[in-house]
């Protein structure tokens, strides 16, 4: 699961390069869903970030 999370990261930071890039260039379809790809990948992140450390949940 680990290794999983690492990919999940590495592809975050690299779509964050492209958003970066895509700003550059005035792609604003492109970077819509850049972005939009790059928050499902936030909130999976998190996701597994939770369940492997039930301590950083949150009481309600």
């Amino acid at each position: 699961m680990n290794t999983y999370l690492e990919r999940l990261l590495r592809r975050h930071r690299r779509i964050d390069r492209l958003i970066d890039t895509s700003k550059a260039h005035g792609k604003q379809e492109d970077l819509k869903l850049l972005k939009r790809v790059r928050l499902r990948l936030k909130d999976r992140i998190a996701e597994l970030q939770r369940r492997n450390n039930p301590i950083l949940r949150v009481n309600k």
